[in-house]
């Protein structure tokens, strides 16, 4: 929502790179803004909300207890569904600025920005460990479909530009762009790139009968990079890898008498296009069968790190923990997707609008981020502005959302019900807050009574 306010200015470049442009005030400044994200069907709490959970005390499901999320509040239980998804993003946006520039009698806006992004996603899981979650005795084949992780953290300065094209058009266009430096901090990719087989047979351990779950017929590739020293338990920032990001949109706006409003405004963009190159491990496991359940080279280890869970496992299917590693250099896509927003004003200062972001992954290990619909009515105004949505998580889950803006500070969520309101499964909830410095009080009719006089 916020994203569509005339006003919203650098904080929405990472939304649409022309939305600056249409800015009204004449310079902008974001000291800081934090947006976190975060959708999945594998788990939930029960009866529980975001603000709840600081005194909460949450306890994991027990069936032989009868404690599970049906019946007892604040438990960590799962829908235990055939297919599991997830989704997590947070996106911190640093100092930045705009500011609209005349350039051989052309207007401009341009402005930088810095960014802290985090992404994570899973999607079409099959969950084999719906079985373990209800106490249930797996089946003895179970061919596990291929499976996709992916995960990256890194940072960005971008630099945002937009201006204005085809001037004698009795419409506005507007072009603009992002291009961006990403510094790669940390990424994980793990796939199964086909099907394999469990098989659960049965054990003698200390003459009891165990069962033992053993995966066949596998080709896992795992690729990873951290800055988290597991030696000494601290992270220590260092850049693990660097590429480069673009941005671009192209903005249509059928403008009004007022020029502080519009009539009606189009807008295509994609974003993310790019990839950072990491310096890290590739390992891939492949070959003979490999007891996962009831081994004890592995129940008795107390893993540390991933280099040594990673050799272990070599050493388990090649006979050498070096085996496994292919190389150092591996590449993460940014998390591509295609923004499609339209806006009409409805009466002054007010604006109906809709949103569709679709993601189209163009690199093997791409992140890949939520789809979504969207629908908003929003007030604008130069010190204050307001309003609420309605949005289809991946076209299919219902969510509610509201934002604030007044002065120079922002709150919004496009999922608000779960931050305040109990749910009886808690799994989802968003929230942004931004804190701007610029000219609120100001607006066009100052901007013209401040210009100078020329008269005789």
């Amino acid at each position: 929502m916020f994203s569509n306010d005339q006003f919203s200015g650098i904080n929405s470049v990472i939304i649409s790179p022309t939305q600056s442009f249409l800015n009204p005030n004449p310079w902008d400044v974001n000291l800081l803004a934090a947006d976190v994200f975060i959708q999945n069907d594998y788990g939930y709490i029960s009866q529980q909300s975001f603000v709840g959970l600081k005194s909460a005390e949450i306890e994991s499901s027990n069936i032989k207890k009868n404690r599970t999320g049906e019946n007892t509040p604040n438990v960590f239980d799962f829908y235990n569904k055939e297919i599991g998804n997830y989704h997590f993003s947070s996106d911190v946006l640093g100092p930045s600025f705009q500011l609209k520039i005349k350039m051989k009698e052309k207007d401009w806006s341009a402005g930088l920005f810095s960014r802290l992004r985090t992404q994570s996603s899973a999607l079409k899981v099959d969950n084999y460990l719906r079985f373990g979650n209800q106490d249930l005795l797996e089946p003895e084949l179970y061919t596990l479909k291929p499976l996709k992780i992916s995960f990256m953290n890194w940072s960005e300065i971008g630099l945002n530009v937009a201006t204005e094209i085809f001037p004698y058009s009795a419409y506005q266009w507007i072009i603009g762009g992002n291009l961006k430096y990403a510094i790669g901090l940390d990424a994980l990719n793990l796939e199964s790139k086909s099907p394999f087989q469990l098989s659960r047979t049965s054990i003698d351990i200390n003459g009891i009968s165990e069962k033992s779950i053993v995966a066949s017929n596998y080709e896992i590739a795992a690729s990873f990079a951290t800055n988290y020293n597991f030696e000494t338990e601290k992270y220590e920032y260092q850049q693990r890898g660097k590429g480069l990001g673009l941005d671009f949109g192209l903005t249509l706006v059928d403008p009004s008498s007022d020029a502080e409003n519009y009539n009606f405004k189009a807008s295509f963009n994609v974003f993310d296009v790019g990839f950072i190159n990491f310096q890290g491990e590739n390992h891939l496991l492949k070959g003979s069968p490999i007891q996962l359940e009831n081994n004890p080279t592995l129940k008795n280890t107390k893993f540390k790190s991933p280099q040594q869970f990673l050799q272990l496992l070599s050493k388990e299917v090649y006979g050498d923990e070096n085996a496994s590693l292919q190389g150092t250099d591996f590449k993460m896509g940014l998390p591509t997707s295609v923004h499609l927003n339209l806006s009409k004003n409805i009466r002054e200062h007010h604006y109906l609008n809709a949103k569709w972001i679709q993601r189209i992954p163009m690199f093997e290990n791409s992140l890949k981020r939520s789809n979504i619909f969207n629908v908003s009515y929003t007030i604008q105004k130069a010190v204050i502005g307001y309003g609420g949505s309605v949005s289809l998580y991946e076209y299919k889950s219902l969510q509610f959302g509201a934002y604030l803006r007044i002065g120079p500070l922002i709150l919004g969520s496009e999922n608000i019900f779960p931050l305040i309101v109990k749910q009886k499964k808690l799994h989802s909830g968003d929230f942004y807050i931004a804190l701007k410095v610029y000219p609120f009080w100001d607006n066009d009719m100052k901007r013209h009574r401040r210009k100078d006089c020329y008269c005789k």
